[in-house]
């Protein structure tokens, strides 16, 4: 869902802007993406891309038909395929979205990709290079998939490897845009208002980035995708780090508590009295001071992020931001503690604890910090004994 409203919604407006960036064939990687890739085919790559969120506290609603895709394959069943079209010299770009879990070099895409990249290869080495774009949340997403594929490589012969080394361009890159599937009863409502069905329509917010870390010029030539919402910069430091504490930091160190008081969905919190008053202290008291960002764009972005989780029409699940919490705590917000007093941290870090039902040193080089283990551990008392709208209650008259 995230790659057809960001990635895919991208490249369909540079194409209706005469850019000529090119249609894309999508591959789903797992056995339950196979069904997706039946859809795309079965409305020619055709879907319905419905952005709906607040804009200056105001609503906004803008629906589209995107065409940018041109079929779909399922890696299990299309294998040959898949590299048959990975080996064309007119592809000039791999974008990839899996999650944290499979972006490491035990899961199958590093060495489907390096498999993909070796039929390129083999059928057309002297092909224009290929620019292969990872979009999972993980700091230095290109560097670290160009060494799996580099060390994946290894059982082939020098030839290729020297051809990745000069051909195969990877760029790191950052996404931001909250995707959400539509419960059914509103997915048949905005069915009814288009007048027609759409198996894979799409409900996004207004708002989109996809920050891109690349030689302007060169990925331009190859890959015209360039707006207002598609920044290619040599550096994305800063998008990243803005967009990793700002809004990802906070989705992670709320979800435990959100999930423990039995709060569903973002909206929820920003609008429940002590989880809104939470996040707001957490964001602005804690992590901006805890951040290196320049402090008039970080509030401002900052702001954003709170209208943005205020959607009203966006179902976004804290059962589902909580996937993977244990690494996403320790990527997005360990690195935010400090020896400064952090309250609504440690609380995040206790309820963090107690959702997991995790040892206290799993919380890493946080747990060495005196100060902020002993807050911690006061607050671990609290929620056990008076739960989490209590210790919330407490925070809030701290």
């Amino acid at each position: 869902m995230l790659l057809r409203a960001l990635c895919v919604a991208a490249v369909d407006t540079a194409n209706r802007a005469g850019a000529s960036a090119g249609r894309i064939a999508v591959v789903q990687s797992t056995a339950e993406g196979a069904s997706r890739a039946r859809a795309l085919n079965a409305q020619d790559g055709l879907f319905t891309l419905v952005e709906r969120g607040l804009s200056g506290g105001a609503p906004l609603e803008r629906v589209g038909k995107i065409g940018a895709i041109s079929r779909g394959l399922a890696a299990d069943s299309q294998w040959n395929v898949v590299r048959d079209v990975a080996a064309r010299p007119e592809i000039r770009v791999m974008v990839s979205n899996v999650s944290e879990a499979g972006f490491r070099i035990d899961a199958p895409f590093p060495g489907r990709l390096t498999a993909a990249l070796h039929a390129r290869f083999t059928r057309a080495r002297e092909a224009p290079p290929v620019f292969v774009i990872p979009t999972e949340l993980v700091p230095d997403n290109g560097p670290r998939l160009a060494a799996m594929v580099h060390e994946l490589a290894g059982k082939y012969d020098r030839p290729f490897r020297d051809w990745l080394k000069a051909r195969v361009r990877f760029c790191s890159s950052l996404v931001d845009r909250i995707v959400t599937a539509p419960p059914p009863d509103q997915h048949a409502a905005l069915e009814a208002k288009l007048g027609y069905r759409d198996a894979l329509l799409t409900v996004t917010e207004p708002y989109a980035l996809w920050a891109i870390e690349a030689d302007p010029a060169e990925l331009h030539a190859a890959f015209p995708v360039a707006s207002a919402t598609v920044v290619v910069t040599p550096d994305i430091a800063f998008y990243r780090e803005r967009k990793l504490r700002l809004l990802n930091a906070v989705h992670t160190a709320t979800a435990p508590l959100a999930v423990l008081a039995g709060v569903r969905t973002v909206r929820e919190a920003i609008a429940h009295p002590l989880l809104g008053a939470f996040q707001k202290r957490l964001l602005f008291d804690e992590i901006l001071p805890a951040t290196d960002l320049p402090t008039d764009q970080a509030g401002a972005f900052a702001h954003q992020v709170l209208e943005r989780f205020a959607n009203p029409w966006l179902e976004h699940e804290y059962r589902v931001i909580a996937t993977n919490q244990e690494e996403k705590f320790r990527i997005r917000v360990v690195p935010l503690i400090s020896r400064r007093p952090q309250p609504s941290l440690a609380l995040a870090a206790a309820a963090h604890l107690t959702f997991m039902r995790a040892p206290f040193d799993a919380l890493g080089e946080a747990a060495l910090i005196p100060e902020f283990a002993a807050a911690t551990t006061r607050w671990l008392e609290v929620l056990s004994r008076d739960g989490v709208e209590a210790a919330l209650e407490t925070l809030r008259c701290t």
